[in-house]
């Protein structure tokens, strides 16, 4: 068995290369057994159980600018729910759903529902930023302590390696910092220009 573990995602990947569990807990990895038991009853593919894993976190870092979900109330020409932004006393999305749920005669059904298609169309592009851009990727064998570093990508939950495996962390870190420290503005001109083709294309 494998584990695998993100950099800025809560918990670790234990794969056979073919299903996968997710393990929150370093201590659970120290029993194999219960590990290879878990596995075989609990296992999803593995492409699934990673990206699950990496939207879990992105889902609890997530929080809603007020004035973007105003925006996005004001674009669907809806006012009335945009004005109603303003209750909202936190910018948690779990706290913002619990004061709708408690409040809906003030809010309303509509509200929830513009709220829920925001939030749900703003996680998945914080998920596609995330898979877009490259991270530092620990693996190692269970029960070994040699580990591998590299830089990849997960996309659609499918590893994309962007190197040969790497000495050490601190390196890979420091190449991550070189990929994106490179000739910034060169990078934010040719995400600009990327930005405007895939909007070129939604119009059609």
């Amino acid at each position: 068995m494998k584990v695998e573990s993100w950099q800025g995602i809560k918990g670790k990947l234990v794969h056979d290369d073919q299903k996968a569990i997710v393990v929150d807990d370093d201590q659970e990895l120290a029993d194999q057994k219960q590990l290879q038991a878990r596995l075989a009853s609990d296992g999803r593919p593995i492409n699934e159980a990673r990206q699950a894993m990496i939207k879990k976190t992105v889902k609890r870092q997530f929080k809603i600018e007020p004035i973007k979900l105003s925006g996005w109330f004001n674009r669907h020409q809806d006012s009335h729910n945009a004005k109603k932004v303003e209750q909202l006393v936190s910018e948690k999305p779990t706290h913002q759903y619990k004061q709708i749920k408690n409040e809906m005669t003030f809010f309303g059904e509509s509200f929830l529902e513009g709220f829920l298609g925001f939030y749900g169309l703003e996680v998945d592009n914080a998920l596609g930023r995330y898979e877009h851009n490259l991270h530092v990727l620990e693996t190692k064998e269970l029960g070994q302590s040699e580990k591998e570093y590299y830089l990849a990508t997960s996309q659609n939950g499918r590893v994309n390696l962007a190197t040969d495996p790497l000495p050490s962390q601190q390196i890979a870190e420091e190449q991550l910092d070189k990929f994106y420290k490179r000739e910034p503005e060169q990078t934010q001109a040719e995400s600009v220009q990327l930005r405007s083709q895939e909007d070129d294309g939604k119009e059609e």
